[in-house]
């Protein structure tokens, strides 16, 4: 009876509040969690060049023993954070499904799908793969042979490239494209679930949502099925190269399941509730109580060498994307001013240019110390290796300056130019995002 209080409409649909209601189309804090999820990742491939132990110094605190605080776990293990960004992805894409299949929306034509998608994704990756192959890998002469730099350009132009040793570990292109590609294939994917899931407008309506639920439970218990069978079969075999199995699509699609759970159960809170003042006690501590759930399973992988941690990130993945999960929802229905943190201007401007930023950042780092060896250093160990702090200081502040530097540049000149032409408007009219509709 106390939470049926809690989510409990107070208002008449028509008489509700603007801020009372709880808008599933544009779900604001996602901003923040996006670009908090890359600059995780970032953190955890400049550690790999730094070797710089992230902490920072708590002389104020030193009175309960906590003299300083160590996110090395965090830089060790960020890499788990692709699996929130993957579990974003699916909790958007099927949340304009869900809001069709819960409230009778009507969804967009597949072709205006496909647009949007391609306008999101294609723009900047494919400046990336052919600026990357023209004018740093063929003239470098990285590849052995024409057939290595033909396999690797075409393989990331149909994003195959995870698919084949020599395009997704080895490549003389940027190796956090996999990301992009295994996003596209799902992509393609998910007309043929959507068309599976979505109502029939044939049946009667309380028994079309009926057949949805099902359908829904049904898609959710399979896409589970189909990570743990590639767990089983390709990742935790012995004498697998796990590295080459770990990220290939069917080891996400448990992953796309908790997203299509997470965004139904939001669609239904949001046509069943309004926010209230428990709600946003509740949900507020909820996700507290979730970030330290979250940093308890970062902290139980960081204790692993790098092999294992590579199975527990296997193994542990649907435990973690259902944590992650909790936590959008949470934070989504959480109080307004915790909801600020991840929802400001700061967090959008971040979420804007964060696709670029997590295209360029690695190679960036990379090719700043082992090609470009700026800043300066002579030798053949780099200085991190040889505890040289100045240095790692420095090469520190200028990946990073770099890293954001070419994110405004890709985001403001390719992806959002090339984005509205592709939509049909004018190249450098900024686009419209969905926001919530103001009622008299």
């Amino acid at each position: 009876m106390a939470l049926k209080g809690i989510f409990k409409r107070g208002e008449p649909k028509l008489e509700k509040s603007l801020d009372r209601s709880i808008n599933s189309k544009y779900i604001d804090v996602l901003d923040g969690i996006r670009a908090i999820s890359v600059i995780i990742v970032l953190i955890f491939h400049f550690w790999q060049q730094t070797w710089i132990f992230p902490t920072i110094k708590t002389p104020f605190l030193a009175f309960i023993g906590l003299k300083q605080l160590d996110f090395t776990p965090i830089a060790r293990v960020g890499y788990l954070f692709v699996d929130m960004m993957v579990l974003l992805s699916g909790f958007l894409l099927f949340l304009p499904l869900m809001r069709h299949i819960v409230m009778g929306e009507s969804l967009a034509s597949w072709k205006d799908y496909a647009r949007r998608r391609v306008a999101r994704i294609v723009p900047s990756y494919l400046f990336a793969v052919l600026v990357l192959f023209f004018f740093v890998a063929l003239p470098g002469k990285l590849y052995a042979n024409t057939g290595d730099a033909i396999r690797d350009l075409v393989t990331h132009l149909t994003f195959t490239q995870t698919l084949f040793y020599k395009t997704y570990i080895a490549t003389r292109l940027d190796v956090v494209l996999w990301t992009v590609a295994i996003e596209v294939w799902f992509y393609i994917l998910f007309p043929f679930i959507a068309t599976l899931l979505r109502t029939d407008k044939k049946l009667e309506s309380k028994k079309a949502k009926t057949v949805s639920f099902i359908c829904i439970g049904i898609a959710f218990v399979l896409f589970h099925g189909i990570s743990i069978w590639w767990e089983q079969a390709y990742v935790l075999k012995k004498g697998i190269n796990v590295s080459m199995y770990i990220n290939q699509l069917p080891a996400f699609m448990g992953t796309y399941a908790n997203g299509m759970l997470a965004s139904l159960i939001f669609v239904l809170i949001a046509k069943h509730a309004d926010r209230s003042c428990g709600m946003a006690i509740i949900c507020t501590v909820l996700s507290i109580l979730s970030i330290v759930y979250i940093v308890s399973m970062i902290n139980e992988c960081a204790k692993l060498q790098p092999a294992p941690a590579q199975l527990w990130q296997v193994s542990e993945r649907a435990r973690l994307t259902a944590a992650f999960s909790v936590f959008i929802l949470s934070t989504a229905l959480a109080a307004k001013w915790y909801r600020f943190i991840f929802s400001n201007r700061l967090m959008r401007f971040l979420a804007g240019i964060s696709y670029n930023l997590y295209i360029w950042h690695q190679w960036l780092a990379v090719q700043l110390k082992s090609v470009w060896r700026i800043p300066h250093w002579e030798g053949t160990t780099p200085p991190n290796q040889l505890g040289d702090r100045v240095w790692m200081n420095k090469y520190a502040l200028i990946i990073t300056v770099a890293a954001f530097v070419a994110a405004v540049l890709a985001t403001y000149l390719i992806e959002k130019p090339f984005a509205n032409l592709i939509m049909g408007r004018p190249m450098f009219k900024k686009g419209e995002k969905d926001k919530p509709v103001k009622k008299a």
